[in-house]
């Protein structure tokens, strides 16, 4: 899954979240090229940084935290992280912190070496996880999203709204520019956030991407967002998929 609890209930509350009519601007993906991704990669966070990608693999027994070539998709490290289903991943200064879903610890390694550090605690689960220079943006499945200053403490929180009603199910983020892109469980597309707001301005249709995958499973959803601040385009992909690609938006 990414979990087997409420399944039912949740697809029914994201079935009725995406068949509510928006204003909000749609947009398409335009696919620059298609990167081989590892089918048993179930994706939980995804950024790029220095020219490589940096990917949180879930599962118990099977979570990883790996570094991906993009130019060819080749796994250059593979980490298995023991003991925790894996979940979202960020960068914060010459570090990366990656999230647990029902732990409530976030693992902090170093950077570029992936030396384990410290963990951080927090309550409830972890999902999808982001950073600007100064905080990180949190989800846990909701449709509220938490600011955390670089300790990990919570300064903020953000409830987010589609056309005026709750988004739920707010899962894998990323920060672009004073906007949070964010992936929902379950939906095919992606939502640009105003973070003075907590408004979606803006939904990235990926049901073309998707398709692409043919996946064999409702788990296998779009789930992994990470943005190349050298070129200004996107890497996405999801959870088993098998492909990686690269967009511009």
């Amino acid at each position: 899954m990414k979990k087997t609890t409420s399944l039912l209930l949740l697809l029914v509350l994201a079935s009725s979240a995406v068949s509510q009519p928006s204003s909000i601007p749609v947009i398409v993906p335009k696919v620059i090229r298609t990167i081989p991704h590892d089918t048993k990669a179930f994706t939980q966070g995804l950024f790029y940084y220095k020219g490589l990608l940096y990917e949180s693999t879930g599962l118990y027994g099977q979570s990883s935290l790996r570094v991906i070539d993009p130019k060819d998709g080749t796994i250059i490290k593979n980490i298995p992280v023991a003991d925790i289903f894996a979940e979202g991943c960020a960068r914060m200064d010459s570090f990366l912190v990656q999230l647990s879903w029902r732990e409530k610890a976030a693992l902090v390694y170093s950077l570029p070496s992936l030396k384990y550090v410290r963990s951080f605690s927090y309550d409830g689960e972890g999902w999808g996880l982001t950073s600007s220079a100064a905080s990180f943006y949190m989800s846990n499945g909701s449709d509220t999203l938490f600011i955390r200053n670089k300790k990990f403490s919570i300064i903020g929180k953000m409830p987010v709204t589609n056309a005026g009603k709750p988004l739920l199910s707010l899962n894998e983020l990323e920060y672009v520019k004073g906007l949070v892109y964010a992936n929902v469980w379950f939906d095919k597309s992606i939502y640009l956030i105003q973070p003075k707001t907590g408004k979606a301005i803006k939904i990235v249709d990926c049901t073309s991407l998707v398709a692409q995958n043919a996946s064999q499973t409702d788990q296998d959803v779009l789930n992994g967002i990470a943005y190349n601040n050298v070129t200004g385009t996107f890497y996405l992909t999801g959870k088993n998929w098998r492909y990686i690609f690269e967009v511009r938006l």
